[in-house]
This record gives structure tokens, C-alpha cells and sequence, in this order.
């Protein structure tokens, strides 16, 4: 009997579950009604979930824990722009450990998790689900190499050209999908893989795929100097323990550190084409995911849609990343895609404040699980589980205040970056209820909810009476300008 298969892909440094009483996004809320268990009535047969927790260092709130080296893979990690792959592989190695044909597939996630999804539901439409190991065997259901199809599929054809405009190695990405899925036996349609998510759900999905610019040459100089450190001590041992050639042991250990720094770089990201899939573009590349050329591609086949985003997120390290785009402009069906705009930062829509400080996340949470219940078809979900309280006046947090709570030192020499969004059309009831209230409370004070944001959207401007007041004034100015 088919089966439904559900994927969670959380945010940097969320980890649900780790201890009895911590901050939960949405995502792992989202994730414990869903799965199977000993303290749920969820039938395994008909439904299964994975969640994947987020890449991130560990916090007092109870989020992830991490050793020393793992922590510091992480920083270097996020601060190079590399260690999302892991995620996207993860989430694809799960699918492949579960899917027959005929099951359903519905993606979740918050933040970069979001963006992880999107990026497997791509996975999907190049590489689709392998039915062989390659070598004329059945597909391996565990173990080292089924996490190394997993690999090939995200690192060796999704992220072929990575980093760059997509329709310069659109030709490239394409052939090397196709022979992928003729290695594999993933299918006989010659334009895509044989499997596509049936729902894709994000709360707020952003592609901040490393850290700010300042915290990330901070790190990297960090690292070169421990480097250098660890040269000099190694030069000065030598000196001290041989009598003499402390310079010699100090330059090699020095060139051996960034032999070895640049030897893994590369490794993650050269990209090479041969012949006969090269076409016009070139035979090597460097592919690495950064802050520009995110993949923006929508599967026209994903039957349903749904992004809930923030209207008062300003830092521009989480700025949303549209879909579709130049090169894959796709005609999206009424109904099927739906981004509704919720009033709040990025947490306040995904989650992860503590139970007391929730309620607007509970919104966002409230309408994917209407949503969700509304399908021809929906998924097995026990709502005893989540205990939801929405208010539209709720807290709402701000994490450039917070920053300068914590570290006011460090918000002098690395401070968030500031970029404001421009909400849609489509926007929760909700925020409309805040905007009539006579004042809620916003970070440190309360105040009437009127964000810069909303200033201009149609609808709203009894809400901002100097706005319309100014309007008439800049559009005569404009007028009789020469």
C-alpha cells in the first residue's frame, strides 16, 4: 500500500528533541504530530517522517550540542559557505531509504531549512529515485553506499554549477542528470526524475548559506592565526629538541597547513565536465552556493505550495529568495502556490522562542496545519500534539536588539546588516488585527504596530496617515520634475 513521506529540514542550530524542555520550531513541532511512535496512534504503513536538525553550535536554550571538533567544522563550515550539501544529502539519503513507487512525498522546513527542501525537491527533478547501485544490483537501503548515490546526486549533479547564473551550466546539469538517472535506473522521462513532492510547506526560507561578512573574515583570520601559532610553536620545538632547522620546520609545517586547507576546499568544490557533456561551457569550475545565483527553480509538477513569510525580518542575511526566476519562469496554477506574509521577525514565524513568547509563531503554525487538513488527500496529523494559542498581538522579537543585548562589543565590529522586506499581496487576517490594536508589545517596549514595511501596501493606509498625507506631495514633485 503506498505510503506518505514526510521530510523536516530545521534552521541553523535547531535541534528538537534533544531535551525534554527546550525552544521547538514549527518545523519539529510540526514533526512530533506527525511521526511514529510509542505515544502515537500514526500508522507506519501509511505514513513515515525524518527530521533532520539544523547545522549550528550548540546553545543553553537546549539546542544542539556539540564536541569541540564538531563545533569547529561548523564555524568553518559556515563561515567558507560550505556544510549545507550535508543537509540536502541527508534529507535525499532519507527518501531513498524509504520510497516505493507510489509513495507520496511532502516537504518541510524553516529558515535555511526551507531553502534545504527546495533545494531536495530540485534534487528529485534532476536525479529522481534510483532503483540500482550502478552495477546492475538493486539500490542499497542503508549504509555507506547509499549515502554515496545520496552524495553523488546532491554534490556531482545538483550543485553542478552552483554559485553561478543558472543558464550557464543549464546544458551541463541537465546531461549529467540524464546519465545519472540511466546509471541508476531512475526513470525513462528524458527531462526529469521519476518522483516529485505532492506539498512543499516553509516557514520563512531564507539561503543564508554562511555567516554575516565581519563574523566570517573574524573566523577566518581566527583560523590563520592559529595556523601561524601552531607553525611557530612547531618551528620553535624543532630548534629547542634538534639544535637547529626550527625556520625549515616552520615554513614546511606553515605550507603543509595550506597545502591541506586548499586541497579540501577544492575537493568540495572543483566541478569538472567531460566531452560529452561540456557543450559550450567550460571543462572546470568552482561550485559553491553564496549569496547571489540562489536556485530559485519551481518544479511544475509539486501539486501544492505553501510559504509563510515575515514581515518584520530587516537583516539582510535573511532576506527570502524568491521562486522561479530568469531561465525557469514557470506558469504557476491559482490556488497552487500560496506565500502568505505573517506580522514578525524570522523566529516569529518559524518558531524556536520559548512556549511563553510563541504566539505569533503559533499563527504561522496554525495556517500550514489548515492547509495541510484542507488537501483532497491529507496527511495523518494529531493535533493534541502541538496545543496552539495564537495572537495576533503576541511578542514580537527583534535579533538585531537581542545581538546588542548579548554582545553589545560585538555588535560594534560585526552588527547585522539591515535590509527591509516588500511584503506581498496575500496577507494573514492576523496583521490586520495587530495593526487595529492600540499597542503590542515589540521587543523592549510596547507600541502600535506600524512597521516601515507596510507603509505602501495597498489597503493599509488608514493605518499610516502621514504616509498618504506624503504621497500626493512625492507623486506632484515628481511630476513637474524636469
Amino acid at each position: 500500500m503506498p505510503k506518505t513521506i514526510l521530510i523536516f529540514a530545521d534552521g541553523t542550530g535547531q535541534a528538537g528533541g534533544v531535551r525534554p524542555d527546550q525552544q521547538l520550531s514549527n518545523v519539529y513541532k510540526l514533526f512530533r504530530a506527525t511521526r511514529v511512535g510509542p505515544d502515537s496512534a500514526i500508522d507506519p504503513k501509511r505514513q513515515v517522517a525524518f527530521y533532520d536538525p539544523g547545522l549550528g553550535t550548540a546553545t543553553a536554550a537546549g539546542r544542539v550540542r556539540l564536541n569541540a571538533w564538531q563545533r569547529l567544522k561548523s564555524l568553518a563550515g559556515l563561515a567558507c559557505g560550505l556544510g549545507f550539501s550535508r543537509n540536502v544529502v541527508d534529507c535525499y539519503e532519507a527518501i531513498l531509504k524509504r520510497y516505493e513507487p507510489g509513495d507520496r512525498i511532502f516537504l518541510f522546513g524553516f529558515s535555511r531549512g526551507g531553502y534545504t527542501v527546495r533545494c531536495v525537491a530540485n534534487v528529485l527533478n534532476l536525479c529522481g529515485v534510483p532503483t540500482g547501485d550502478g552495477r546492475g544490483g538493486p539500490l542499497p537501503r542503508a549504509g555507506r553506499a547509499l549515502r554515496a548515490i545520496a552524495e553523488e546526486a546532491v554534490t556531482r549533479v545538483y550543485e553542478h554549477g552552483a554559485g553561478h547564473p543558472r543558464e550557464r551550466f543549464e546544458f551541463q546539469r541537465e546531461a549529467i542528470a540524464r546519465r545519472f538517472r540511466r546509471k541508476y535506473a531512475a526513470g525513462d522521462d528524458p527531462h526529469h526524475g521519476d518522483a516529485h513532492p505532492e506539498f512543499v510547506g516553509v516557514f520563512d526560507a531564507v539561503a543564508a548559506l554562511g555567516l554575516p561578512l565581519p563574523t566570517r573574515m573574524l573566523l577566518i583570520l581566527a583560523g590563520l592565526l592559529v595556523s601561524l601559532m601552531a607553525a611557530i610553536a612547531i618551528g620553535a620545538a624543532s630548534e629547542s629538541w634538534l639544535g637547529g632547522g626550527g625556520w625549515i620546520a616552520f615554513a614546511a609545517t606553515l605550507a603543509a597547513l595550506g597545502l591541506g586547507v586548499a586541497a579540501a576546499y577544492l575537493k568540495a568544490t572543483l566541478r569538472y565536465a567531460s566531452a560529452d557533456v561540456r557543450g559550450d561551457g567550460p571543462r572546470f569550475h568552482l561550485a559553491l552556493w553564496n549569496s547571489e545565483h540562489y536556485d530559485r527553480l519551481l518544479d511544475p509538477r509539486i501539486a501544492q505550495v505553501r510559504h509563510a513569510l515575515a514581515i518584520d525580518e530587516n537583516r539582510r542575511q535573511f532576506g527570502r529568495v524568491t521562486w522561479g526566476g530568469s531561465g525557469n519562469r514557470q506558469q504557476v496554477e491559482e490556488g497552487r502556490f500560496q506565500q502568505r506574509w505573517f506580522a514578525g521577525n524570522h523566529s516569529d514565524i518559524g518558531g524556536s522562542y520559548p512556549e511563553d513568547e510563541s504566539r505569533l509563531s503559533d499563527i504561522a503554525l496554525a495556517w500550514m496545519v489548515d492547509e495541510l487538513e484542507t488537501l483532497p488527500q491529507p496527511i495523518q496529523l494529531d493535533r493534541s500534539k502541538l496545543r496552539l494559542y495564537p495572537d495576533a498581538c503576541g511578542l514580537q522579537h527583534c535579533e538585531i536588539f537581542a545581538q546588542r543585548q548579548r554582545h553589545p562589543w560585538l555588535s560594534r565590529i560585526a552588527a547585522w546588516p539591515r535590509a527591509a522586506r516588500a511584503p506581498g499581496p496575500d496577507l494573514d487576517p492576523s496583521v490586520r488585527e495587530r495593526l487595529q490594536a492600540q499597542s503590542v508589545t515589540i521587543c523592549d517596549r510596547k507600541t502600535a504596530y506600524r512597521p516601515d514595511a507596510l507603509k505602501r501596501h495597498r489597503g493599509l493606509e488608514m493605518y499610516y496617515p502621514q504616509a498618504s498625507a506624503d504621497a500626493p506631495a512625492a507623486a506632484a514633485s515628481q511630476a513637474s520634475a524636469p
